[in-house]
């Protein structure tokens, strides 16, 4: 895709495994936190938030949800590095 528009020298990494890593260790810390989470916001939105990351967690492990580092050169432009959810 990057190729073809217009970028050479693409590199793709996958990244999945340090996305489950920061999602784990960002649930573990809101979750140790609840309490003063739900007192600045409101127990709905802890439930979101957890909720999501959870599911983002199965879907990763599972291999549904990927997370990839690309780095791409356009000898006309510039380097660009995009993260994204794939």
């Amino acid at each position: 895709m990057l190729k073809d528009a217009g970028f050479d020298e693409v590199i793709a990494e996958d990244r999945t495994e340090q996305f489950i890593q920061a999602l784990q260790k960002d649930m573990d810390v809101v979750e140790k936190e609840k309490d003063k989470f739900i007192s600045d916001f409101s127990e709905e939105d802890y439930n979101n938030i957890v909720g999501g990351w959870k599911s983002k967690l199965v879907r990763s492990s599972m291999g549904e949800q990927r997370w990839g580092l690309f780095i791409a050169k356009n000898r006309l432009l510039y380097t660009c590095s995009i993260h994204l959810l794939w």
